[in-house]
């Protein structure tokens, strides 16, 4: 169990950052006070633990739904390229922050995060117990919920007042920054489908096998690379023809 927390908890820690660093630098970035990035992030907060909350009843179906499916993966991986390939799509069709690519600025890593908070609050459900050498504590879904809300304010205010810091070290614009992470972000969900289901279920029952992942996951796999080939293939023959 020890090891199972650790990895799920590293999932949410590395989501909290995720989010909160993002709001908080865009927020800065796009001159909004204090006030209204703490509206924007308390928004997003409150929807992440009653999501994770209103789940929790149901963390068994949850849990083959995503971590223990390969598809969910894929399917998180698709959303993240979607938005990835957008962001730059708009970045280099308009080469300026309109309201449309500041709120899909926003949205890019909602659902990322949105995806790393429910596989790892379902891993987790309905409690799990965290031990030290020196302290033992029940932690259930409802406290990891406002948990990762509070972390998630926490780490966007302070991403907001050390952005100015930020600033003079960033090389790119952030649309570039950001769909460039979607695009990584796609592919660290396609690994993710291949070592968390198996390993989830070796830590479950450690007379299981370890695999890969099944054959129609991996027919699948093939089938997404082939249409991500093939789109990148018809959107450079275009860029040739036009110049």
């Amino acid at each position: 169990m020890n090891l199972l927390v650790s990895l799920f908890g590293t999932i949410i820690l590395a989501a909290i950052l995720l989010l909160g660093i993002g709001t908080g630098l865009l927020s800065n970035f796009f001159k909004y006070d204090l006030r209204k990035h703490l509206i924007v992030t308390f928004i997003i907060s409150l929807a992440i633990a009653l999501i994770i909350i209103a789940l929790s009843p149901f963390y068994e179906t949850v849990i083959g739904l995503s971590v223990n499916n390969f598809f969910f993966y894929i399917f998180m991986a698709v959303i993240a390229l979607i938005l990835g390939i957008f962001t730059f799509y708009l970045w280099e069709k308009k080469k300026q922050y309109d309201n449309i690519l500041r709120g899909l600025l926003y949205l890019d890593f909602i659902p990322v995060s949105y995806g790393l908070f429910i596989l790892s609050a379902a891993a987790l459900s309905p409690s799990f117990i965290f031990d030290s050498a020196n302290m033992s504590f029940t932690v259930t879904t409802f406290h990891l919920a406002i948990l990762i809300a509070i972390l998630l304010i926490f780490i966007s205010i302070v991403a907001y007042k050390f952005s100015d810091f930020i600033e003079d070290y960033r090389i790119t614009d952030y649309p570039i920054i950001y769909g460039s992470m979607m695009v990584i972000f796609a592919f660290i969900f396609i690994v993710f489908g291949f070592i968390i289901p198996t390993i989830s279920q070796v830590l479950e029952y450690p007379s299981t096998p370890l695999t890969l992942m099944p054959i129609n996951a991996g027919i699948a796999l093939l089938v997404i690379l082939a249409i991500c080939f093939g789109i990148g293939f018809l959107c450079k023959k275009r860029n040739n023809r036009l110049e």
